[in-house]
């Protein structure tokens, strides 16, 4: 709607534009239309209904408040009374606690962290008013406010602030002020961001159009929007999140104007460059060009920021001087002036201007200082203050520096970061920071982080599949195109005719692009904020307050953060602001004082800005990446007054997974060989800490032994496995396998002494950089005051330059133990391409080691090293260490390291490989950390990718075609192979990149680096998991967020039995609701808070889709329903206490009872998924009976449907066969309990194309169509497939199921039986027993909802063998069985196939059977004979239907799992079945299902439906007229009055043979199966 001033929007609460605008969509707009739409549909009374009923009365009320003495009264209270009753607050439907003027509002059964408050103030002419000074006169609340024993509250702003700052802090608050009514949330309100509705002039005006200001204004206040909703949720929130996403389009316009904006800056300096006369830039420095161009947007990011923060003083905004001439803000309308001259485009008025306010950042200005050279006098007034930061150094854009940038390029490059997208059907608005936090900026600039920049050589076309580059692209030259679809082409608007045309980048030009193959590498998806806060603050509630004992706010300061996987650092940031938080709050408690409210935001940022630049560490190979994270990092911690922070020692690139470590072998694990196949023994760095700290000249706890980066390993040259390089460099393959034999023999005496030596003289280096990085971390500390902490005196003498070249320095000790250490890295991936160096032998080996490093001298002379140092001052100390390392070296003869690579040709190969690979070793890197133990808190979401090769992916460098095209013919991929390995550079990129993926399988996959991995298909997420264990202090917490295979991979159980005991929490979560947009919303995930191994213990939940709900089911009281999957068909959110699962040894027994038996370790059992603890009761009662694997049944996969096919058993034709001997079975054919469920259809053109059977006219000798018949030999054939000790399987009746398992759809257990001579594909499993009624009992267990749910808890890809041999068996000789027999075989029997089957399993007390209830059956059950007949199948749908509801009663009550149990599982975890069940299963009064277009009319008409609409042809082509009336049937009552009836006929039959009888409603208990 047009701007209304009954509404204020304070500092952007939401964005304007979204606020405003009269879009449909993406606007609030569309909010308030939905909601009067659900108003007018409601059928009971609404917040609008009840406002207009009162609307004069309260307009009256209000008016009158503001009279004298109006407020005084009762009359206040009476109008805030009525207000919430109008408003929806008082409805009973919230859990309510009231203090003085606040209310707090919660989900019913939810007692902690409220997500509403209510604040009662006195009435407010203004809303100005609400925000008045102390010095002003505040805004009273309505009554004073006892906070706690010793503080009062009477102001408002000062209540608000304390509420938001709490503990237990509310998301949002509401405050009642008379005639205002004002809005906000806690991040918001900070930053002096609100909503405000004037009440008394809506009511005035009365407007009540559809988005007018009555529905505003209720939209804006009811309790349907601020208060929390059953599943905990707040609408509020998701309107600010699309308030959000409107400011930006987040993920896709900003992003794409960034890409955009690199691309012309870049493209800018080229021109610009030629113009000006200037050499154009070489080829490798167009990744340089890049990084600076990306720089240059970051200052431009930077100072928006700051802009849109004044609070942090970094800029002088709201000075005329700054707001007129110098802000980014008044440049937003002069991106819209079209610039018309030539002169005025190729000008440079926009970059100096952005230039002088980059240089005023850097070096700041202050009123009474001398004016730098030719700076603008107008600064004169201006305050800033020097920053000095690396981001505006004149070196970090020099080469956009020598050009400087045109106004035409800058004004377009300034249209797309202040700009939204211009797009058809939406306007363009300005993109509002305030509304961009640090998460939203990471998200846009993390997406950047792969891609790469070039100079293209000739004319390219840029293509993708479907034109679509987001997911990679490739370029290929104008005169190669031919072929490549138009649809593949990148295309981008024409800025003069508006059409859509192919992007080619010209001769010359820079391209910025990411390839398929860099996407597919990451892997890795910026985490939503939601997930980072959860996983951050679960992994404190671990670290903090442990053991009895309370985390100090002094202990808090002490504590290291590590991100191994840093990307933009957002982890990282919110472990910053959870700790600063705790920091304040502690120390208010412990000095028994509160920070004044409107202060508590500038002491929070400066302890933020403490943790940040002290206590946080990071690593990322990504060297974009670690800058933008350094960004990101100080832009979320600036406080004011402080310059910029440096990060240089602890946020590093490098590969967090491959590098070496403090890990020893003895001399008898050389001489034994054990070291190549053994993992070395740890050696914490506990003892050179205390080495340093105490002078000592002793011994270490290596003495004697040899570090593992010493001895070669079995590992070195693993690049020589690329498939890749040993078709394309053979011969440099064969040379590598060659090389690395002699290190199978162990090294001679000598040698071995000497590896002794040298380990001695690395512990000695080692101790050298440790103590240097100590010196270097001490001097590089802030001193920053803390509220309620005496300032600790941090000043530097040792500048950062001078720390920067010690470490830099080849010669000094930390550089010569990294290099040994990057070579025996590097040696792992020896490259095959380029120049050919003779990798090192045994000897040379050694001697380089020795060269570089030295030996341990056997006399030393400098005892006492580091005694007088101690004295000195840092400067000095500083100095000593240089010339002690200087010192040692010499009497060890350490070589010169230029002269030691001379020597030594090989070594600078591996130099070469360690920069490209990024080998980081933590122990050496973060020394002083793992000196003091390691770190405290780990966090992050590492990468979701296993290190495979992508030959395709490589190959569409030289040839698109490769990612273009669909399941490529094999002639048609060896053609195109040929001619992309034809292309310069191909083969060699083929052969560098599958080398490389082949050594970092081989490096992550050796049982010396990840033990706790052996024998598993290298994961980098395990690797992850594994890393941060062995780099976590005694007390350290670690908080990952990945998937966890782990859990269900078979394989896996001597990782699971390293991560049970570690585990604190487990939340597992799937991605319905899409917190992550760029994956599959099946995708299921975890966040996984790990600690110090100890007795398995950890709480859990699974089957969540959003964290809020476990955050209130820890809080929940564990009254009303359990929650499920599902409810009224949305995804269930609610919170309850039952979802929470505590896990221990025991339990971890019961799963492996469950899962794997025949473990003799529980903790190496696979995970078991339940959504709540009444069906985990339900499972641990499954556990305790026999299972189907004691049947010794037999066992077929059947034909592989791919490589038998090739072989030619078979082949793919239509038809009906003339007999079960030549039917071919596919999973379609099958349903739960129903053989023939459908067949393919002639045309084949799918998997979908599949028609269902009519039962009712299903013949008697029906054999079902196939689409796969015999061929070939029919010897051949009978004698390949499946024998059993020489019985062909096709001879006997067996179980079939579904081999694929859909975890989450209607059912994942699908199974049948099929009769002789059949044959299926490895789509379908099948099993055989040792007689027809086991075989039978077994169909009946695996048809039931309870084996089914025994499946879906460990879920699988495929259900074979092991799967259903772990399911329960129905107990042998039950006096229910007849009753199982029957309903099972007269579903699976409906054709004459099965008479053989049937006369088989015949008694005669079928005859005397019934059904449990006949509301809903048109069959007599007992109605059969002993010979099969065509009325011996049941063919009513609902006969169908009412058998499987039985069987389901029937089972359970065998197995003791009570009806309450059985319907907890059907309803919890059975989505799908149960929204089907209540929608889209509807009978007619034959008992037929509706089909769909009779239900889509009778859904619309009612019973008023026409005979025509009711009469349907099936897929069939049957006609049936379906009768009224229509009604779906409900599961779970028919399932109790079959269990309670069932039990009734259990109990009769027992005491007639005098076996003694349960009570009433005690389930069976069957006696667990004896251990074997």
């Amino acid at each position: 709607m047009p701007t209304s001033d009954a509404f204020v929007v304070g500092e952007d609460f939401v964005s304007e534009h979204f606020f405003s605008s009269d879009a449909s969509n993406e606007s609030f707009r569309k909010f308030v239309l939905d909601r009067r739409k659900a108003w007018d549909a409601a059928g009971n009374a609404t917040s609008r209904s009840r406002f207009t009923a009162v609307r004069g009365d309260l307009a009256t009320r209000l008016a009158a408040l503001y009279s004298n003495g109006g407020a005084d009264g009762g009359l206040l209270g009476e109008t805030y009374a009525e207000l919430r009753r109008v408003l929806g607050y008082q409805t009973g439907e919230f859990l309510t606690r009231t203090s003085g003027p606040i209310s707090w509002f919660n989900t019913a059964g939810v007692t902690a962290d409220a997500p509403l408050a209510v604040v009662e103030a006195r009435p407010a002419a203004a809303v100005e008013d609400v925000f008045a000074k102390a010095d002003e006169g505040p805004l009273r609340l309505r009554e004073p406010w006892q906070v706690d024993e010793k503080t009062v509250e009477t102001s408002v702003t000062r209540a608000v602030s304390r509420l938001f700052n709490s503990v237990e802090h509310p998301e949002f608050v509401l405050v009642l002020a008379g005639r205002w009514a004002l809005v906000s949330e806690q991040g918001r309100w900070a930053e002096g961001r609100y909503l405000a509705v004037d009440l008394q002039t809506v009511c005035d005006r009365n407007d009540t159009r559809r988005d007018g200001e009555i529905d505003r204004a209720l939209t804006i206040l009811d309790a349907e929007s601020l208060a929390p909703d059953a599943d905990g949720q707040v609408w509020w929130k998701s309107v600010l999140e699309a308030s959000v996403k409107h400011t930006v389009g987040v993920s896709q316009d900003l992003r794409e104007g960034v890409r955009r904006s690199i691309e012309i800056i870049a493209n800018e300096v080229v021109a610009r460059r030629s113009a000006q006369g200037l050499e154009p830039l070489p080829a490798e420095q167009a990744q340089l060009l890049a990084r600076q161009s990306l720089r240059f947007l970051y200052r431009i990011l930077f100072l928006l920021y700051a802009e849109a923060s004044p609070e942090l003083g970094v800029l002088p905004v709201g000075t005329t001087e700054y707001d007129t001439g110098y802000s980014l803000d008044r440049l937003r309308e002069l991106t819209l002036v079209e610039l018309a001259s030539p002169t005025a485009q190729a000008g440079t008025h926009l970059y100096d201007s952005l230039a002088v306010l980059f240089t005023l950042v850097d070096r700041g200005h202050r009123p009474d200082a001398a004016l730098p050279s030719g700076e603008d006098e107008s600064t004169e007034g201006l305050v800033f203050h020097a920053l000095r930061a690396d981001l505006f150094k004149p070196e970090a854009i020099e080469l956009i520096s020598q050009t400087r940038l045109g106004n035409r390029a800058l004004q377009q490059v300034l249209r797309y970061l202040l700009l939204s997208k211009e797009q058809a059907g939406r306007e363009r608005g300005f993109i509002s920071y305030v509304d961009l936090g640090i998460n939203q900026l990471g998200a846009v600039y993390e997406g950047l982080m792969s891609y790469t920049g070039f100079f293209a050589t000739e004319d390219l076309y840029e293509v993708a599949r479907a034109g679509n580059p987001e997911k990679g692209s490739w370029v290929v030259p104008v005169d190669r195109a031919q072929g490549i679809a138009a649809s593949d082409f990148v295309r981008e608007q024409d800025p003069i005719t508006g059409e859509q045309r192919p992007v080619v980048h010209e001769r010359g030009q820079f391209v910025f692009r990411l390839s398929g193959r860099a996407r597919q590498q990451s892997a890795s998806y910026y985490t939503p904020e939601v997930l980072t806060q959860f996983t951050v603050g679960q992994a404190l509630e671990e670290l903090l307050d442990q053991d009895g004992t309370t985390t100090t706010a002094e202990e808090i300061l002490g504590l290291t953060v590590c991100e191994p996987a840093l990307g933009s650092g957002a982890f990282a940031i919110e472990a910053v602001r959870q700790l600063a938080e705790q920091y304040l709050t502690r120390r208010e408690k412990e000095l028994g004082e509160k920070i004044a409210p409107e202060e508590f935001q500038t002491e929070l940022q400066r302890v933020k800005a403490y943790l940040a630049l002290h206590n946080v560490y990071g690593v990322d190979l990504n060297a974009t990446a670690v800058e933008f994270a350094e960004i990101t990092l100080w832009l979320a911690t600036m406080a004011k007054g402080l310059t910029a922070p440096w990060f240089g020692l602890h946020l590093r690139r490098g590969n967090s997974l491959i590098g070496a470590r403090r890990a020893v072998y003895t001399r008898d694990d050389v001489t034994s060989r054990a070291w190549r196949s053994q993992p070395p023994t740890d050696v914490p760095l506990a003892d050179l800490a205390l080495r340093v700290a105490e002078d000592s000249v002793g011994g270490t706890d290596v003495a004697g032994r040899i570090h593992h980066f010493l001895l070669p390993a079995a590992g070195w040259g693993s690049t020589a496995d690329s498939k890749e390089a040993k078709e394309l460099v053979p011969e440099r393959v064969a040379r590598v396998k060659e090389w690395r034999k002699q290190f199978n023999a162990k090294p001679t005496t000598r040698q071995l002494n000497l590896l002794v030596d040298i380990a001695a003289q690395a512990e000695e280096l080692w101790t050298m950089a440790l103590r240097r990085l100590m010196v270097a971390e001490q001097q590089t500390r802030r001193e920053i005051p803390l509220w309620g902490r005496e300032v600790v005196d941090a000043g530097s003498t040792v500048t950062r330059e001078q720390i920067e070249e010690s470490l830099a320095d080849v010669n000094g000790a930390y550089q010569r133990l990294k290099r040994v250490m990057d070579a025996w890295c590097a040696l792992w991936f020896w490259p095959l391409t380029g120049d050919e160096v003779a990798p090192p032998s045994w000897a040379e080996w050694v001697s380089a080691l020795q060269e570089i490093i030295g030996a341990e001298p056997k006399l030393r002379s400098d005892k006492k090293r580091w005694a007088d140092d101690l004295m000195m001052a840092p400067a000095d100390v500083w100095e000593s260490l240089a010339d002690q390392e200087s010192f040692v070296l010499a009497g060890a003869n350490a070589q010169p390291i230029a002269e030691v690579l001379e020597r030594h040709p090989w070594l600078r190969v591996c130099e070469r490989v360690a920069g490209e690979q990024g080998f980081f070793h933590w122990e050496l890197e973060f020394a002083p950390v793992f000196g003091r133990g390691g770190f405290d808190l780990q966090v992050g979401n590492p990468p979701w990718v296993r290190p495979r090769g992508d030959v395709a992916a490589l190959l569409a460098e030289g040839d698109p075609w490769w990612q273009l095209t669909d399941k490529p013919s094999t002639v048609e991929a060896a053609l195109h192979r040929e001619i992309a390995l034809g292309r310069d550079g191909v083969s060699e990129l083929v052969v560098d990149a599958d080398a490389a993926t082949v050594g970092l399988a081989a490096f992550v996959g050796d049982v010396t680096n990840y033990p706790v991995l052996s024998g598993l298909q290298p994961d980098l997420y395990r690797c992850f998991m594994a890393a941060t264990w062995g780099h976590g202090s005694s007390r350290g917490t670690v908080g990952l967020l990945h998937p966890e295979t782990h859990f269900t991979d078979e394989k896996a159980g001597t990782l699971r039995a390293a991560t049970y005991p570690r585990l604190r929490r487990h939340w597992q979560f799937v991605n319905e609701l899409q917190l992550f947009g760029e994956i599959d919303h099946h995708v299921s995930y975890g966040v996984h808070i790990y600690g110090r191994p100890s007795a398995t213990r950890f709480q859990q939940a699974s089957g969540l889709y959003h964290p809020e709900t476990a955050l209130r089911s820890l809080r929940h009281d564990g009254d009303g329903a359990a929650p499920g999957i599902k409810h009224d068909g949305h995804w269930d959110l609610r919170p309850h206490a039952q979802r929470v699962e505590l896990v221990d040894d025991q339990v971890l027994a019961v799963w492996r009872d469950i899962l794997d038996p025949e473990l003799a370790n529980p903790r190496e059992t696979r995970m078991v998924y339940t959504v709540n603890r009444e069906v985990a009761e339900a499972l641990e009662q499954l556990a305790r009976g026999d299972r189907l694997g004691g049947l010794g049944l037999n066992f077929s996969r059947g034909w592989d449907e791919s490589i038998d096919r090739k072989k030619g058993y078979f082949v793919q034709r239509w038809g009906v066969p003339h007999s079960w001997d030549d039917v071919i079975l596919q999973g379609p054919h099958l349903h739960v309990g129903t053989p023939l469920y459908k067949q393919p259809n002639q045309t084949m053109k799918h998997n979908l194309d599949w028609s269902e059977t009519d039962f009712e006219t299903l013949a008697p000798d029906a054999i079902p169509a196939t689409s796969y018949k015999p061929a070939g030999d029919r010897g051949r054939y009978d004698r390949d497939y499946t024998h059993w000790d020489g019985v062909p399987a096709r001879n006997q009746y067996r179980l079939a199921w579904r081999n694929m398992a859909a975890n989450t759809g209607e059912r994942t257990l699908i199974s049948a039986l099929i009769p002789p001579g059949s044959a299926h594909v490895d789509a379908v499993f099948s099993a055989a027993a040792i007689d027809a009624p086991t075989l039978v009992a077994t169909a009946a267990s695996s048809a039931g909802l309870l084996s089914d749910f025994a499946i879906r808890v460990a879920p699988k890809a495929h259900i074979r063998a092991p799967q259903l041999e772990r399911l329960p068996r129905l107990p042998a000789g039950h006096p229910l069985l007849q009753g199982v027999y029957l309903r099972t075989l007269r579903l699976n029997c409906v054709t004459d196939a099965y008479a053989d089957l049937w006369r088989g399993c015949w008694s005669d007390e079928f005859t005397q059977d019934a059904w449990t209830s006949t509301d809903h059956v048109f069959t007599d059950l007992g109605d059969i004979a002993k010979e099969w007949s065509a009325s011996t199948p049941l063919r009513r749908a609902a006969d169908r239907r009412q058998a499987l509801v039985e069987i389901d009663a029937l089972v359970a009550l065998m197995l003791g799992v009570t009806a309450d149990q059985l319907c907890t599982v059907y309803r919890t975890q059975f989505a799908v079945l149960y929204g089907y069940d209540h929608d889209q299963y509807t009978y007619d009064a034959n008992g037929r299902v509706v089909p769909n277009p009779v239900l889509v009319a009778w859904r619309k008409k009612g019973d008023r439906i026409s005979l025509e609409e009711r009469t349907h042809t099936n897929q069939a082509g049957n006609t049936y007229v379906y009768e009224l009336p229509f009604g779906t049937y409900d599961r779970e009552h028919d399932m109790r009055v079959a269990y309670a009836e069932f039990e009734h006929r259990l109990q009769n039959l027992r005491e007639t043979s005098g076996e003694p009888s349960l009570p009433r409603g005690a389930a069976e208990r069957p006696q667990p199966a004896e251990s074997p």
